[in-house]
């Protein structure tokens, strides 16, 4: 596993907490709209950075604060991630996971020796054929993200959803599948997809959803979900 970068500072990443980010390169997913190419692909470019360079700047910073977000990629791709999860743990941290959901196994050790205290999983279409598109390649068996989901539903932490309202991927009439699929979850976060650094170049030239039409789906989820959040620049 490598570390691909890392946020000294951050106060949008972990909702009303001072965090720092830690990426680690790799993903098992090629997502078209991805915005973080670079990491996902694990760019040789992209220098690596040791736990031991981080860990001192983590320590220096102990009395304020709040956590560590271990994001990608997909952390829970590298076996090593527990002993990240284990470290930041070990300077009394809180974690927060970001996951696309497609390693439940992984994410059940982790919450089960309590390494993680909360975590964010990526809804990026409906459970059906689209999600395949949504995520790069074949994805025939969609039942690992099914429990995964069902993990994080009857998780006695904090969790949530991030649907990210690519056009063409999620659409408005999809908002009671996903609300139907989601039922019961603690948040729901709608984010904006921001075309400009989009993996694919059919990606950059999509148009972004209005603030009326994420309110809508806003509206439609908020039937199943008692918080349903919008994330981003609307207009």
């Amino acid at each position: 596993m490598r570390i691909a970068g890392f946020i000294s500072t951050s106060l949008i990443d972990w909702d009303g907490k001072i965090s720092s980010v830690i990426f680690t390169g790799g993903c098992n997913f090629v997502c078209p709209f991805c915005h973080n190419s670079l990491i996902a692909n694990d760019d040789p470019k992209l220098p690596e950075i040791t736990w031991e360079e981080l860990k001192p700047e983590l320590e220096r910073k102990l009395g304020w604060l709040d956590g560590v977000v271990v994001t990608g990629g997909e952390p829970l791709m590298h076996p090593e991630i527990f002993e990240l999860f284990a470290d930041i743990k070990r300077l009394g941290l809180k974690v927060k996971l970001d996951t696309n959901g497609s390693f439940p196994y992984a994410l059940k050790r982790a919450m089960a020796l309590q390494l993680v205290d909360f975590v964010a999983m990526d809804v990026k279409a409906p459970l059906n054929e689209r999600y395949s598109i949504a995520c790069g390649r074949n994805l025939p068996n969609l039942a690992p993200l099914r429990r995964s989901i069902k993990l994080l539903l009857q998780w006695d932490k904090e969790a949530e959803f991030r649907i990210t309202l690519v056009p063409g991927l999620v659409e408005k009439g999809d908002m009671e599948a996903i609300g139907t699929l989601l039922k019961g979850a603690k948040r729901v976060i709608l984010q904006q997809f921001v075309p400009e650094n989009a993996r694919l170049k059919s990606y950059r030239e999509k148009i972004p959803y209005s603030r009326s039409d994420a309110e809508e789906m806003q509206k439609t989820l908020s039937r199943f979900v008692s918080e349903v959040k919008l994330r981003g620049k609307f207009f």
